[in-house]
């Protein structure tokens, strides 16, 4: 992700930033999406929640994704199935596919940036203390909310982005965080 510059600034869009570009995070929250079918900024959410040391309710994770969920079926969901289409598509030349796909990339993260304004603007996140404890518990809650059982692979993606986002957190670490939070 990289950062818009149409935007206004965002606490939530800033902490993505830092957070999503650091090693696995991409992968582990792509892994997710695809193969859960969960919303990455609500991940994202959950993270930068804990790290303001804010427990989030089931109802309100239930009432951010029912807010958010039209524009990512009408804008998000769209682009990024152009985006992967132009990755594999064969009627273009590589280089042209990939100038026109950059593009919809671009388009893309600034429609993500969109949504986690939209949900930053339903739900006040004041800035506190950072708790991983905290984060792990927002993951488990927003599990339950999509219906999803983590299995092992969740698990450790899981791990990673807690590990990720709060460093000194190691797998380990994060790992026993999620056992707690998902009981």
């Amino acid at each position: 992700m990289s950062e818009s510059r149409a935007q206004p600034s965002s606490r939530f869009w800033d902490f993505t930033l830092s957070v999503y570009k650091k090693d696995g995070v991409a992968m582990a929250c792509i892994a997710l999406q695809d193969r859960r079918r969960l919303d990455v900024n609500l991940l994202l959410l959950c993270l930068f929640a804990g790290a303001n040391g804010r427990a989030l309710r089931e109802d309100e994770l239930a009432g951010i994704d029912a807010a958010i969920a039209p524009w990512r079926q009408h804008v998000i969901h769209p682009l990024r199935g152009v985006r992967r289409w132009l990755k594999e598509q064969t009627l273009l030349p590589k280089e042209l596919a990939d100038a026109v796909r950059r593009g919809v990339l671009g388009q893309e993260i600034e429609s993500e940036g969109v949504q986690q304004r939209l949900m930053e603007a339903r739900l006040a996140i004041p800035a506190g203390a950072p708790d991983p404890h905290v984060a792990g518990a927002n993951l488990a809650r927003y599990f339950a909310v999509a219906g999803v059982a983590a299995d092992d692979a969740d698990g450790d993606a899981l791990a990673t982005l807690l590990s990720q986002a709060f460093p000194p957190c190691d797998l380990q670490q994060a790992k026993a965080i999620l056992r707690d939070g998902f009981r």
